[in-house]
């Protein structure tokens, strides 16, 4: 009998001894604080920074949106609402920051490593993301595994722009003449009247090349570059006027540039320069060519 206490206890110090090594890196398996908790967030989310190598992007809390900043237009507020949802997301658990934890979560290459500083003062770092799709982010002194959020890490100004709006605001039943000019020469190259982009089947897809217009992405425009666009070979000048009087309700610039198209609405912002299908250029080109 003395012999199997021994036994029983034998096992049951291995036993303890195992769960404690298993469980020696976690601090809590239950831990139910969340992400902004874990960091002490305390104040509002005035801005995200996110890095990635050489490249960044960043937003910033205006009166109706979190703006870009480096091109001073809306983010995707569903966008906006990921980084939200992240950083109140539940901490699943927690981890010392140790040169072997750092290592096996992948914080091993500072080159790769992806992160975010929220308000210019809370710097995460982010390492792997595991098959569960949760991913482990260094704060400080703790690394905490938290649900990861698709898309969140994107610094492209493409992934970030609102798209909800049309660039033009035109519909479908606003009277317009189209007037374009070969870069910014006097005489038009076509002259398109209303009742022609109605009723004559050739005009409406040019038409209808305004109506709806989207941007996949938007370019700023200083000044050096607004001088390389009147330049260019490709680009031509629009006006849409009132076809009751000589009012312009719009202007626009459009011209090619490597494989991408730009359509500038110099009425709304002369300074900003939207990405849009190659099929606008195309559907506006074919009424100047020689």
């Amino acid at each position: 009998m003395k012999k199997l206490f021994i036994i029983i206890a034998i096992l049951g110090s291995l036993i303890i001894a195992n769960i404690l090594i298993n469980t020696e890196d976690s601090e809590s398996k239950k831990d139910t604080k969340t992400l902004s908790q874990a960091i002490n967030l305390a104040e509002l989310t005035l801005s995200f920074e996110i890095l990635q190598k050489d490249n960044k992007i960043k937003l910033i809390k205006k009166d109706y949106c979190y703006e870009i900043e480096s091109i001073d237009y809306c983010s995707d507020d569903a966008k906006v609402q990921l980084l939200k949802k992240f950083i109140d997301t539940k901490v699943k658990d927690t981890y010392e920051n140790r040169e072997e934890n750092l290592i096996r979560l992948g914080f091993d290459n500072s080159k790769n490593i992806s992160s975010m500083i929220i308000n210019g003062n809370k710097t995460l770092f982010f390492g792997n993301i595991n098959q569960y799709n949760e991913i482990y982010v260094l704060q400080e002194n703790k690394i905490h595994k938290v649900d990861y959020y698709k898309g969140m890490l994107e610094i492209s100004t493409k992934q970030w722009i609102d798209k909800s709006k049309p660039i033009i605001n035109i519909m479908q039943n606003d009277e317009f003449n189209i007037t374009i000019h070969e870069k910014h020469a006097v005489d038009p190259c076509a002259n398109i009247l209303h009742k022609d982009l109605v009723l004559d089947k050739k005009f409406s897809i040019l038409r209808n090349s305004f109506l709806d217009l989207y941007a996949s992405d938007v370019k700023l425009m200083p000044l050096e570059y607004s001088l390389k666009v009147v330049k260019n070979d490709s680009l031509f000048t629009g006006y849409l006027r009132s076809p009751h009087s000589k009012k312009i309700l719009n202007s626009f610039m459009i011209w090619k540039e490597d494989h991408l198209v730009y359509f500038a609405p110099s009425m709304n912002n002369p300074n900003l320069a939207f990405v849009v299908p190659n099929s606008v250029y195309k559907n506006i080109d074919i009424y100047c060519k020689k």
